[in-house]
Parts: structure tokens; sequence; C-alpha cells
């Protein structure tokens, strides 16, 4: 029972840390999308599947955000990947360069998927959640964030099929847009 409760205590604060991070005092400045994604993938490795970085990553594609809930908010829509989908699955990242100003990051899995219903009803709602732990406010967070600093989220999803996430996000536009060979 004790356990039980310094858990709960834990996920509470935890809650609160990212609650309180809503309200950042820095500004959001230029972050480079293509070192997020690096940095989000690297983070993962030992994780079953790996993540496929599909490419080329186009290199100095700026973003304004704050770097460090843009990792966040990419890492959870990874580890939500990796959690719906089985050892032998696939999870893939992607980055890509739209006309018109504006990048976009699209997460694949061969995962369980979700039903319309879900997506609809439940996905993007606080404290709703179908994991044994967690606190089901990952994708709050995210929508919230993104509409923050100009940028949409997507999900296409179909149950036994898996999911496919897009985040758009505008580009600064005095960061040039090179391509990785």
């Amino acid at each position: 029972m004790v356990d039980t409760v310094a858990h709960g205590e834990g996920r509470m604060r935890g809650l609160r840390t990212q609650l309180q991070e809503k309200r950042p005092m820095d500004p959001p400045r230029a972050v480079e999308v293509s070192q997020v994604m690096r940095r989000v993938c690297a983070s993962k490795h030992g994780q079953l599947p790996v993540i496929d970085l599909v490419g080329p990553v186009p290199l100095r594609v700026q973003v304004r955000a704050h770097p460090e809930r843009l990792e966040r908010i990419l890492g959870h829509v990874v580890q939500n990947a990796l959690d719906a989908t089985n050892d032998d699955g696939k999870v893939s990242a992607q980055l890509l360069l739209l006309e018109g100003g504006k990048a976009r990051i699209v997460v694949t899995d061969t995962g369980c998927g979700m039903s319309p219903e879900f997506l609809r009803d439940r996905l993007s709602r606080p404290f709703q959640t179908t994991k044994r732990s967690g606190m089901g406010i990952g994708v709050f967070e995210t929508r919230q964030y993104l509409n923050e600093i100009g940028g949409d989220l997507q999900f296409d999803s179909e149950v036994g099929q898996g999911t496919r996430v897009t985040i758009q996000l505008p580009r600064l536009m005095g960061g040039r847009s090179d391509i990785d060979d």
C-alpha cells in the first residue's frame, strides 16, 4: 500500500512539474528540428522496435520553440508509438519540408492502432489513458503546446493497422534547409 501511495505521489509531482512548465519564463527561440529528432531517437536506443529515422533528414530546419518542451513532446509521441508496437513491428520518424514555410514531423507505427471513437472522444482529453502507467496528459500537453507555438497535431489510425502522427510546425525562414546526404 505504501508503494502504491508513493507511486501516485511521484506521478502527481511529475504532473505538477509539467503544468508549471506550461508558463515558461524563457521566450521561444530558434530550434534545429533535425537535432531534436536525432536526440529523441538516440534516447530510445535499446528499446524495440528500433526507430527508423527516414532520410534524407533536412538540415538547418529551424522552428521557434522551447527546445526542452519540443524534445519532450516529440519524445512522448515516439514513446507512444514504441509502446503500441510489438518488438517485431516498425516505428519510423521523418522530417519533411513543406511549401509555405512549414516543417512536418511524421511518426508512424505498425502497432495496435486506435478506434475512430477513441480518437474522437478520448485521445486529446486530459487524464484519459489506456496504459497501465502514465497520467493521460501527454497528447493533451502536446496539442496545447503545438497550438501555443503555431503548430498542429493530427492522428490517422486504424485498429490493428497502426497509427500515423503528424506534427506540423511553422519554420523560421531565416534558417537554411539543406539536405543531409
